[in-house]
């Protein structure tokens, strides 16, 4: 679950650099793909 947590944190950053309005953490892990989350944990590490 840290993963998924850490994942959000730097959407939400990122969103906020950006002006945007994020999703909440429910929804964004819902919408996450495979293939994000292995980026993810590979760009992370």
């Amino acid at each position: 679950m840290d993963m998924y947590r850490n994942a959000y944190e730097s959407y939400k950053t990122a969103c906020e650099n950006y002006g945007m309005e994020s999703i909440n953490f429910n929804q964004f892990v819902r919408d996450l793909t495979t293939e994000q989350l292995d980026i993810f944990s590979n760009t992370s590490k």
